[in-house]
């Protein structure tokens, strides 16, 4: 397609700009819907993807679909047209660019950035899952950054419609994607279903962390190989955020968390964090650890991670954290101490052996908050709760998978714009 000379109006109503990317299944432009003189993203399929009336209905089927969806992290499809030589889908407009091309600008982004991005993506998923919707497509190029930093997940179910006739131009056996982000299932040929995109969830987050996608192979034996070996080490990334996003690169799906709200919640943990908070976590550490607790390896299988919420976990360290201090600094006057780590009764043993036993077997610290102002019983009965309680989380953790949706596929494009970096 080449560059009008003057602005081109199509479908009646939509006059084009600005081309904001270019690629092999479509272009996207900025463009103005007259009759309601807004700015709208416009993305032209090229005309060979829905060759006939079947694939037309089911893009505008699926469209529809899409368009049932209301989340400020999900780029709203405002329509689908289908019905001339130029079908087209007419999309908000995020004005931004792509994560791929800040990605690609910066490497790897900080901490709380990572996070905040991974956590309004994965609060994305959770919204489509609960519709029935599964992504298949997850990866930088379709994760649009607005102005504000904030993220928003493009092509939303329109992926499983289209790879439906691109199937048909590719040769048996063969599988649409984009090999640095494809789940070990798509590439098998297997069943897919919400957990895919948790897959595709924890390759971004892994490229965010680190600077690099988590595989690197191309050729399909390679990766298979490469998916088989398990989720890659991140030996520079805190040691928590690791674990969550190798757990979401779990070969087998069943591995994987449990849902993308689970990980949305971990994500919210980290980017709410104030630099002083990540201090702290990390200096309590070794005051807090079980006499008998020992450091998780890197090479743990990802079955094994402990689910518990990181934002409790690291309340409850930051808690213990002053808790430490004070009984280090008993000794001292409190001339000697910080005014805000000064306490005017040490916890007694007992307390201090609930904490140790909810460590051990939740792999979190205790609140202090949680039995504070109790008798010794009440406080044995309410932590012996709390247990029970994470027990039963780590248990729901392994339930099953379901749902099924559509696969994505397309080139990516470059620029900035509706935050349709790709197609």
């Amino acid at each position: 397609m080449t560059e009008p000379s003057q602005p081109r109006r199509i479908h009646g109503r939509y006059l084009l700009e600005e081309r904001i990317s270019r690629g092999g299944s479509a272009d996207v432009w900025r463009a103005r819907d007259e009759e309601l003189d807004r700015p709208v993203a416009v993305k032209l399929l090229h005309p060979h993807l829905v060759p006939d009336e079947r694939a037309r209905l089911r893009l505008a089927a699926e469209g529809r679909l899409v368009a049932s969806l209301d989340h400020p992290a999900i780029v709203r499809m405002y329509d689908v047209l289908v019905d001339d030589d130029m079908p087209a889908l007419i999309m908000e407009l995020i004005e931004g660019e792509s994560l791929n091309l800040r990605l690609a600008r910066d490497g790897a982004l900080p901490v709380r950035a990572a996070a905040s991005i991974g956590a309004e993506v994965a609060e994305a998923l959770a919204e489509a899952h609960r519709h029935g919707i599964v992504h298949r497509d997850v990866k930088p190029s379709n994760i649009l950054l607005d102005t504000d930093g904030h993220a928003h997940l493009a092509d939303f179910g329109i992926a499983h419609s289209l790879e439906a006739d691109a199937e048909r131009l590719t040769q048996t056996g063969m599988v649409v994607g984009t090999p640095a982000y494809l789940s070990p299932e798509q590439l098998a040929g297997s069943e897919v279903g919400p957990r895919t995109d948790i897959f595709g969830l924890g390759a971004v987050l892994f490229e965010m962390l680190t600077g690099r996608p988590p595989y690197a192979a191309m050729a399909p034996l390679l990766l298979a190989e490469a998916h088989a070996a398990g989720p890659p080490a991140m030996p520079d990334v805190d040691p928590a955020l690791a674990e969550i996003t190798r757990s979401c690169l779990a070969t087998a799906p069943s591995e994987r968390p449990p849902d993308a709200g689970f990980v949305a919640a971990t994500m919210r943990g980290f980017s709410s964090m104030n630099p002083a908070e990540r201090d702290a976590e990390t200096r309590a550490i070794p005051l807090v650890s079980a006499p008998d607790a020992a450091p998780v390896p890197d090479h743990m299988p990802v079955a094994q991670w402990r689910r518990v919420p990181l934002a409790a976990a690291a309340t409850g360290l930051l808690a213990v954290l002053v808790l430490a201090a004070v009984m280090l600094g008993a000794g001292k006057s409190a001339a000697e101490v910080p005014g805000d780590l000064v306490s005017p009764t040490p916890a007694p043993a007992w307390a201090t052996q609930l904490a140790a036993d909810y460590a051990d077997a939740c792999g979190a610290t205790l609140d202090p908050a949680q039995i504070d102002g109790l008798s010794r019983a009440d406080a044995e009965a309410q932590v012996s709760a709390l247990i029970d309680a994470c027990g039963t989380a780590q248990d729901a953790a392994g339930e099953g998978d379901g749902g099924n949706g559509g696969e994505g596929n397309g080139d990516e494009g470059k620029g900035k714009g509706n935050g349709k970096g790709r197609d």
